[in-house]
C-alpha cells in the first residue's frame, strides 16, 4: 500500500521521485507477537531515514519529504524532519515531514465509516483491510474476515481490531485517494511556504 500511495503521490505532484521504502518501523509490543513482525526502535528507525535524506541530498535532491504508512511512523519522521532542515538547508536541500496522509486521513475515513454505521480503523480493520484488497487483492482473504476488539484498546489473537467485514476494494479506493489527496495537497503548502 505505502509503495502504491507514494508512486500516485509522486505522479500527482510531478518531478517527484519516490526513494527505497524502509520496510521495518517502530511497530510495539503489541505486534511483536505475531510472524514477520519485524521491530526496529524509533531513535533506530529516524537514524536510517537520516542517512537516507542525507544521502538523496548529496545526490542533488533540493526538496525531501518524510512521510509514513505506519502508526509507528509518524513520531520519529515528525522529530526528525526539522533536524534535518536545519543540517541541509544552508546546503540547499529542505526537508519536510507530512503526516496528513495518516493522521488527517485517519480521521476523515473514521468520519466516513461511522457515517455510515461502519468501524472505519484499527489494526487489520476495515481501513487497513478495505486498503490493501484495492491495492493487492491477492493479499486479501475475504473468507477469514473477523469481528476483532472493537474497544480501540486491544487486538484479536488474530491481530485485529475493529471490524473488516464490511471492507470492499470500492471503500478502499475511496480511502486511498483520500490519502493521496491529503498527501499532495500538504506537499504542496509546504513548499509553497518554503
Amino acid at each position: 500500500r505505502g509503495r502504491n500511495y507514494a508512486e500516485r503521490v509522486a505522479r500527482d505532484l510531478g518531478h517527484t521521485l519516490v526513494a527505497p521504502i524502509v520496510p521495518v518501523a517502530p511497530t510495539g509490543e503489541q505486534l511483536m507477537r505475531f510472524p514477520g513482525t519485524i521491530h526496529v526502535r524509533p531513535e533506530i528507525f529516524a537514524e536510517v531515514n537520516a542517512d537516507i535524506a542525507r544521502s538523496l541530498a548529496a545526490a542533488g535532491f533540493r526538496n525531501i519529504v518524510l512521510l509514513g504508512d505506519h502508526g509507528g511512523d509518524q513520531e520519529p519522521l515528525k522529530g526528525l524532519a526539522p533536524m534535518l532542515d536545519q543540517e541541509l538547508s544552508p546546503k540547499g536541500t529542505r526537508v519536510f515531514f507530512s503526516g496528513d496522509g495518516y493522521a488527517k486521513s485517519t480521521a476523515e475515513i473514521e468520519a466516513y465509516a461511522k457515517a455510515h454505521g461502519m468501524i472505519g480503523a484499527g489494526h487489520g480493520g476495515l481501513g487497513d483491510t478495505a486498503e490493501l484488497w484495492a491495492v493487492n487483492p491477492a493479499a486479501v482473504r475475504p473468507e477469514r474476515f473477523a469481528l476483532g476488539d472493537t474497544t480501540g484498546t486491544v487486538m484479536s489473537a488474530a491481530g485485529v481490531s475493529g471490524d473488516p467485514r464490511p471492507a470492499t476494494v470500492e471503500l478502499g479506493r475511496r480511502f486511498g485517494a483520500i490519502r493521496v489527496h491529503n498527501t499532495v495537497a500538504q506537499i504542496r503548502a509546504l513548499l509553497a511556504a518554503r
